[in-house]
């Protein structure tokens, strides 16, 4: 039953999550600007790839290193992340974790004009980054609305960067 679940869940999706979204990054302590992009760029039978793409504009006289200022890393969730039901299920079932990877539902939240959007973690067993996205399922391909990646930067340490969906 879970597989012809997750089969038709891959069949709805296939289409819409083919697409690249964009988001512009709020001005943050070490930066002005910032861009970043989402895409899917697998799925498999039972889980997915988002690639994340991003660009940092450090402000003036902000001495970020180079090799920090823009990258990509990819995050694979569970198929069932590609519709309202992963996440609503992950909701209900608590913490998860999926490719030494944790998952986590932090809420509903209403962001702008998508109102209950599920805000989840996603913290991969480097630690080296972590993820929280707000999930809406009126939005084309992840579904993310805004986004909160944190990294470790030299000299700064942690450092958060949120962007927002452009529509």
């Amino acid at each position: 039953m879970k597989s012809l679940i997750s089969l038709v869940l891959v069949l709805f999706c296939l289409n819409a999550s083919a697409e690249l979204i964009h988001h512009k990054m709020r001005p943050g302590r070490l930066h002005s600007s910032g861009e970043l992009t989402i895409e899917i760029k697998e799925q498999r039978q039972n889980d997915f790839d988002a690639e994340i793409k991003y660009t940092i504009k450090p402000k003036p006289l902000v001495p970020v290193p180079s090799e920090y200022r823009s990258g990509t890393f990819v995050a694979t969730l569970p198929i069932e992340f590609l519709s309202e039901l992963g996440y609503q299920a992950l909701s209900d079932s608590g913490p998860t974790i999926n490719q030494g990877a944790t998952l986590e539902h932090l809420g509903l939240e209403d962001i702008g004009r998508y109102t209950d959007s599920h805000h989840v973690k996603l913290v991969p067993e480097s630690s080296k980054w972590e993820l929280e996205a707000w999930y809406h399922p009126e939005i084309r391909s992840t579904g993310w609305s805004q986004l909160a990646l944190e990294m470790q930067v030299p000299i700064f340490g942690r450092y958060k960067v949120y962007s927002d969906l452009i529509d």
